[in-house]
């Protein structure tokens, strides 16, 4: 046994791959705070500084208490470490995936590319799993899945936006106050209630169903309802500023909602790989069958995204706010809600898709649906090139860490 390797020393490759897991997490929140409030902070809505703190705050609370239904997929669902009897294997492994992650994102964001630290993460266990099990060793199915929720994402979240886009030009203008606030219901009504619902439904089953839909209906009732008591009274009579006080509030509102559904899906980029370490060092192995992710393993990760995007969050912003397509108050809220509502859905399914994926694919498709023009073609492309050379690149990465971890560790 290498002398890099036993009882003495076992608990340094968990701060190694604590460490790991924290930066990744760190330069997810610095990287994807964009995808939360870039949109706000490009439209004027909000000041850089209040945008960053209400990301991380909304960021965290959805890490800690959603987080779990994606790191599973990211410990197991990739690659069955449960097959690894060797604890060295898995903590190799996981950190070399980290750490390839960790370094892709961290020159993506250096040259302010929005980059989908999702896809980073999964073609990095997934050279994990190639280099020890082979290719059969990969859940190919799972593979893709995740792919194809990757490439129907920016569609779904773009044809939204479109949608949206549609639905409410020109009508916007001729509402009266009574009709504007009316309408700003509805649409707090169908974001807290999406949600809501997507987040807390458990299973298929009708008393599932049933009992997700109550909850979700009184809570966004009650919620609705304090919001339009409030907005009566200081929504003003001048329709223009109107309009402007009611959608530079719903933008905040879905801003707080994309950076919570980003906290539930993102915080298993780091969650999932160190929950694989902890297990590996406590236990010696990755157990067999449904097992829990550490609390504190996603609470670890969750703080790390929210200290990214404090730090380091506005490195990216004006790509999404200003670059992809020029925004004003209401489209910038229509590109919000449609890519919430897109990464909600596929969330709850459990895939470790991407919140850049969303809210690009939104940003651009309000921009489309006021014309090609109106979309910067060559930043779009820039940033889809970035998304399809991660995967390869950082499955290849992750394989050469692995190797040299490995061999390292043997020399001593």
């Amino acid at each position: 046994m290498s002398a890099l390797w036993g009882g003495s020393l076992l608990h340094l490759w968990l701060i190694i791959g604590a460490f790991v897991a924290f930066l990744v997490a760190w330069v997810n929140g610095a990287n994807n705070a964009a995808n939360a409030i870039g949109t706000a902070v490009g439209a004027r809505a909000l000041s850089l500084k209040k945008a960053l703190y209400l990301a991380a705050a909304f960021d965290f609370l959805g890490a800690i208490l959603f987080g779990q239904f994606v790191s599973a997929t990211l410990l197991k669902g990739i690659v069955d470490t449960s097959r690894f009897n060797d604890a060295s294997t898995v903590i190799y492994g996981m950190i070399a995936s980290l750490l390839a992650t960790g370094i892709w994102v961290i020159i993506a964001t250096w040259f302010r590319i929005p980059m989908s630290i999702s896809q980073a993460i999964v073609g990095g266990v997934m050279g994990f799993g190639i280099i020890t099990l082979g290719f059969g060793g990969v859940n190919w199915g799972k593979i893709a899945a995740i792919i194809t929720a990757w490439l129907v994402l920016p569609f779904m979240s773009g044809a939204l936006a479109i949608g949206f886009y549609k639905l409410f030009r020109g009508r916007l203008k001729s509402l009266s106050k009574r009709s504007l606030l009316f309408a700003s219901d509805m649409l707090l009504f169908a974001l807290v209630f999406s949600t809501i619902f997507l987040l807390s439904i458990k299973t298929l089953k009708v008393s599932d169903l049933a009992k997700a839909i109550a909850d979700s209906t009184a809570l966004s009732l009650a919620i609705t309802g304090l919001y339009h008591f409030i907005m009566a009274k200081k929504i003003p009579d001048n329709p223009s500023e109107a309009r402007n006080m009611v959608f530079r509030i719903l933008l905040i509102i879905s801003a707080a909602a994309m950076a919570f559904s980003h906290g539930a899906n993102d915080v298993a980029n780091s969650a999932g790989p160190l929950a694989g370490i902890i297990y590996a060092v406590v236990k010696g192995r990755v157990p067999p069958g449904n097992i829990p992710i550490p609390y504190e393993a996603i609470v670890f990760s969750g703080a790390g995204i929210a200290l990214g995007i404090v730090m380091w969050g506005q490195r990216v912003i004006a790509t999404i706010g200003e670059k992809i397509t020029l925004l004003n108050i209401e489209t910038a809220f229509i590109a919000q809600f449609s890519g919430s509502i897109a990464i909600l859905i596929v969330t709850r399914l459990g895939l470790p898709v991407s919140t850049t994926v969303a809210i690009v694919g939104a940003v651009a498709g309000v921009g489309f649906a006021r014309g090609v023009e109106n979309v910067n073609i060559k930043t779009l492309a820039t940033i889809m090139a970035a998304w399809f050379i991660a995967f390869p690149v950082v499955a290849g990465m992750s394989m050469l860490f692995y190797k040299l971890i490995n061999t390292f560790v043997h020399m001593f």
